[in-house]
């Protein structure tokens, strides 16, 4: 018969007791998780009390954000290349938004799945190029794709990549490259995914722009890439969830609250798990069935008509997602039961 393990008793600082309040295991599992000291356990509780780590710690975002005000001033044509799913479309809209706000003149791509995968592709690549895009910016992708990277330079087009994924061997030969693991383990900004790194890019562009308060217009993005991406919630991807879900609530975006509404949500009692089971599905449905770059426009419409049009098509492909899903369970299911061998097996994978 197995029996229970209790953890063990701590000793909790006083001061820590007093401060944070509440019942006394919140204030254990705080100490159990480190945060035995009342400043931290402070920052680790309210954003508000929370200092983030300035732009200007990820590797490479001076070199980045020098080639974006160079292409802003001299009125070069940036694209911003991202990904389908959520934490992409959100990157993507805080980028594009960001470099028209400041006065560059900007385009954007995000792959459509069924014919261009993740990643950057020589074939849309070199249309931009013919259509006189100069410099290449992306988002939530771009860090292993060696090859149409060296293409792009060759042409004389840079490429700036901002990216969160796992580093290759080497790394391609980009004018710049901004990603969080180049960072150390316990640094803040480490776990941060493709929308944050995104914001970070947006952060620095406004401070040199004399407008530090502006990025902050882009929490409510943040918050929705960051759950549906599933992030590591520690040091700066923890406060800017903390915001934007704030942030997230009072949104302004007519296509958020329109799908807020089709999906049957009240904003002011929104959490995580409305994004990671509501909004998440419905916008990475998008990315999946259909094009994603109707997604920067469906978080970026000031037209409410057309937030509506693209809320209700949304609704309709969360519906053919479903179903698929639903299917493709029902089959395994259905193979199982004609040959129940396999269950004999230790892991069990089905196509």
């Amino acid at each position: 018969m197995k029996e229970w393990i209790e953890p063990q008793d701590l000793e909790v600082p006083q001061e820590l007791q007093t401060a944070i309040g509440g019942h006394p295991l919140v204030i254990k599992t705080l100490a159990r998780r480190g945060f035995t000291e009342l400043e931290t356990a402070r920052a680790f509780l309210d954003p508000g009390c929370y200092r983030p780590a300035p732009p200007t710690d990820l590797p490479n975002m001076v070199e980045a954000a020098d080639r974006l005000e160079k292409a802003i001033r001299q009125g070069e044509t940036i694209c911003v290349w991202g990904d389908f799913d959520v934490d992409g479309q959100t990157a993507t809209t805080i980028l594009v938004s960001t470099l028209k706000d400041l006065g560059a003149v900007v385009a954007y791509h995000i792959p459509v799945r069924q014919t261009e995968s993740h990643g950057l592709n020589l074939p849309v690549l070199k249309r931009l190029i013919a259509e006189g895009v100069h410099l290449l910016l992306t988002c939530d992708t771009g860090v292993t794709d060696h090859e149409v990277i060296a293409y792009a330079q060759a042409q004389g087009v840079d490429v700036v990549v901002t990216d969160h994924h796992d580093l290759p061997a080497t790394l391609p030969e980009a004018c710049a490259i901004v990603n969080p693991k180049m960072l150390p383990d316990t640094h803040p900004l480490r776990e941060l995914p493709g929308v944050g790194c995104a914001y970070k890019v947006a952060e620095e562009l406004y401070r040199r722009a004399g407008k530090p308060e502006a990025a902050a217009q882009y929490l409510d993005l943040v918050a929705l890439g960051i759950v549906a991406d599933v992030a590591v919630q520690t040091g700066d991807t923890r406060y800017l969830l903390q915001r934007g879900l704030q942030a997230l609530r009072r949104t302004g975006r007519l296509g958020l609250r329109v799908l807020m509404e089709t999906a049957e949500l009240d904003p002011d009692c929104l959490t995580e798990e409305h994004i990671g089971f509501v909004l998440g599905p419905r916008l990475n449905a998008l990315g999946r069935l259909a094009d994603a770059n109707v997604a920067v426009e469906l978080l970026t419409t000031q037209d409410l008509t057309r937030a509506r049009t693209l809320a209700t098509e949304l609704e309709g492909l969360n519906a053919r997602r479903k179903l698929l899903c639903d299917q493709v369970a029902q089959a395994a299911q259905a193979q199982i039961e004609r040959d129940p061998s396999l269950l004999d097996e230790g892991a069990l994978v089905l196509s």
